[in-house]
């Protein structure tokens, strides 16, 4: 066998009696396209030197040298790009023509050629061949009566990146629908194209080509006048398709290491932007599809709520409602708490995205509506609660948030049976804020500590005892700040509501970061990514969960077998039916009857604390069985029935053309772009810490960095 190797990848051709080698040379070029007859040249290695395949009567050679080996080793060196030109084919005895400029065709080397090694310089500096993705395009334009199949445009893309890879340029002499005339840019050079297309079968063809060029060697270099934006478009389109929040400066990178090409900021960003209008539409025209897309998600998802409001007067979008029903449905088999928040959209006309989100019986997020509306503010959300209010079933709900103004006012007003708890990770922010920065960054997490301990404080009476902790070190200032925070709103001792151990909005922030890539789609696009992450969401978890064969959902199920091995070693001991005391330490008393335990976490949490849990494998009776003192929000029944009906697709075959402006009956609404450059990154709430610090001047070493004299670890001449 002979193994030819190119770059990284290897071609095997198996030696059998008759085979020449022109048809192990056809082999090559047909392996890899960018290859042709007398672009190359095909080396095997004997006694540590070169050895040259020019003819057939060296291939015999070879043959001759090596007549028991199984494997011959061989390299494929390019030495010239691949340009089509007619090439002499191989005789015996012949050498191939055009191989090599250094071998003339028809002569006859006889032996095996010697080829000089490399110079001996590069042997001390030597770099790995680099193979662009580039390469093909040496080949984009070779024959006359070549057909492009994509008509015009095709011709005029491959006419591109085939001037790009061979390096020259070149202007249009004819350019419109039915042909295309270019010649090279010096006027002195002969290179030209010609394509027409051909009416009687309407495929665009090139008709004449002179591909030899007078004005002197052509290289590749790493900028290009025709490397435009479009071209990155066409390049990044499948790219930009797969993860829409791509980075410009990530595709920079991209172009410079795969495609050898340097190109600027503007170039990459705008052609990134064209991939995504290609992919997936118009802006504008987006917010017009909007009525059609709410008709077609309530034909295919009967019992769904969506909602579309559009001023009156000037026509333009106003506010769009989502629940499909699904979720709607599903939510009744979930615990009855919410978590709420608004993320800001980052497309062209902005606008922000309010959620709400609750968890399954295992844990998980379950989505439950979203609205897109202009701004986070009063009247969208107490807009958006009112209609989220006629899609729950009446049972009194624990709402978390992070104490946004039109919540905190509206949420009483239209949930009044309802309880409104404050996100814990955000009050301890608001903390650190309200002691600035002239306390010690270790002083400030002291406090946050103690103020943790207020909010879990189990009982009144151990919230008086954390509470007189966080005064006696935080002082007048600590006071002052408990008392700006309602303590009905974020502590356990006072909370009226049940909110099944959740601290803080963790849910619907991890929420906002799973639909981060959709924010930056149209608007209609982006409702449709949303539809579709919560129908696959919903689907996987309906089949794993119908794999379980255990009573209690797998995580919880974890906890709570952590939980009995924990109290492994404790004493239980009876006082009467019901009610136990399990000798810890500290000691607690255990209530079956009502469900509590005197360290709070059954009550407080909603599931089996490690005392109750100990006491029920260590009781005896039916007061032994686990499940049935667990909430049914933690059943796998509970589970299946969240995830029993599905989100159905919504096909987009028959959606209609919504290309002409004039005809748009919903109008994009006119956001007034702020001063400044455009901000991408969350901007950080009061008292959170930055995860970059300000750079600023070292006074040892005197660079710009993040440490000081007193951190410096600069090599200095002190």
């Amino acid at each position: 066998m002979l193994l030819c190797r190119y770059v990284s990848q290897v071609l095997v051709v198996r030696i059998s009696g008759g085979i020449r080698l022109e048809h192990v040379l056809r082999k090559i070029c047909d392996r890899w396209d960018n290859l042709c007859i007398g672009s190359f040249s095909l080396f095997y290695v004997l006694d540590g030197s070169d050895c040259k395949l020019d003819n057939e009567e060296s291939f015999d050679n070879m043959l001759y040298l090596y007549p028991t080996t199984d494997r011959i080793y061989a390299t494929v060196k390019e030495i010239k790009s691949c340009s089509g030109q007619t090439v002499g084919s191989i005789s015996s005895g012949g050498t191939l023509g055009s191989i090599s400029s250094g071998v003339e065709v028809g002569s006859s080397i006889g032996a095996v050629a010697v080829i000089e090694r490399e110079e001996p310089l590069e042997e001390f500096c030597r770099h790995a061949e680099t193979r662009y993705l580039t390469a093909g395009w040496a080949n984009l334009i070779h024959e006359v009566g070549q057909v492009f199949t994509g008509g015009v445009r095709d011709f005029r893309a491959s006419l591109q990146r085939y001037a790009i890879e061979n390096g020259f340029m070149y202007d249009f002499v004819k350019n419109d629908q039915y042909r295309v005339t270019a010649k090279c840019s010096i006027s002195s050079c002969g290179w030209r194209v010609h394509a027409i297309l051909d009416r009687s079968n309407k495929e665009f063809r090139i008709k004449e080509l002179v591909n030899e060029h007078g004005c002197g060697s052509t290289y590749r270099t790493n900028k290009h006048k025709r490397v435009t934006s479009s071209l990155v478009a066409s390049e990044v389109t499948s790219l930009v398709r797969t993860k829409n929040n791509t980075s410009p400066m990530d595709l920079l990178d991209l172009f410079t290491d795969k495609y050898g090409l340097d190109l600027s900021y503007h170039h990459v960003w705008l052609g990134v932007e064209k991939a995504r209008g290609e992919i997936f539409g118009d802006y504008e025209s987006s917010f017009d599809k909007l009525r059609w897309y709410v008709e077609a998600a309530k034909i295919a998802n009967p019992g769904s709520l969506l909602k579309l409001e559009v001023d009156p007067v000037s026509k333009e979008f106003s506010r769009l409602f989502v629940s499909f029903n699904a979720c709607i449905t599903g939510f009744n088999h979930c615990r009855p708490f919410l978590c709420l928040n608004g993320t800001h959209l980052k497309g062209r006309f902005k606008g922000c995205l309010l959620a709400t989100t609750g968890k399954d019986a295992d844990q998980g997020l379950f989505p439950l509506a979203f609205a897109i509306v202009n701004a986070e503010n009063d009247c969208n959300w107490l807009w958006f609660l009112r209609i989220l209010k006629t899609i729950l079933s009446p049972r009194p709900i624990s709402f978390i948030s992070d104490r946004n103004h039109g919540l905190v006012s509206n949420i009483p007003a239209v949930f009044p049976d309802s309880h409104h708890a404050y996100c814990l990770y955000h009050l301890q922010f608001n903390l650190k804020d309200h002691f600035p920065g002239r306390f010690r960054q270790g002083y400030r997490n002291r406090l946050v500590k103690l103020f943790n301990a207020i909010a879990y404080a189990p009982s009144v009476s151990a919230y008086m005892i954390c509470e007189a902790k966080f005064y006696e070190h935080g002082g007048d200032k600590a006071k002052t700040f408990i008392a700006s925070v309602p303590k009905q709103h974020w502590t356990n001792a006072y909370f009226q509501g049940h909110r099944y151990g959740e601290m803080s909005s963790s849910a619907i922030e991890s929420f906002n970061n799973w639909i981060l890539a959709a924010r930056l789609m149209p608007i209609m696009n982006l409702v449709e990514e949303l539809r579709s992450k919560i129908m696959i969401q919903m689907s996987r978890r309906r089949e794993e969960a119908s794999r379980w064969v255990s009573q209690i959902c797998p995580d919880m199920d974890a906890k709570l077998a952590k939980r009995i091995d924990k109290g492994r070693s404790w004493r239980v001991y009876k006082s009467k039916t019901g009610l136990y005391e399990v000798k810890s330490v500290p000691a607690v008393l255990v209530n079956l009857e009502q469900g509590t335990c005197s360290c709070g976490g059954w009550q407080y949490n909603g599931f089996l604390c490690a005392h109750a849990a100990t006491v029920l494998v260590k009781s005896c009776g039916a007061e032994g069985s686990l499940v049935g003192y667990i909430d049914p929000f933690y059943h796998v029944e509970a589970y299946r029935l969240t995830y029993q009906d599905n989100i159905h697709p919504i096909l987009a075959m028959d959606i209609p053309d919504f290309t002409e402006g004039s005809t748009r009956v919903i109008k994009a609404p006119k956001n007034r772009r702020q001063a400044g450059r455009s901000c991408v990154k969350r901007i950080c709430s009061r008292g959170e810490e930055q995860s970059f610090a300000r750079p600023m001047k070292c006074a040892r070493c005197h660079k710009l960095s993040h440490h000081n004299r007193r951190t410096c670890k600069e090599a200095t001449d002190d």
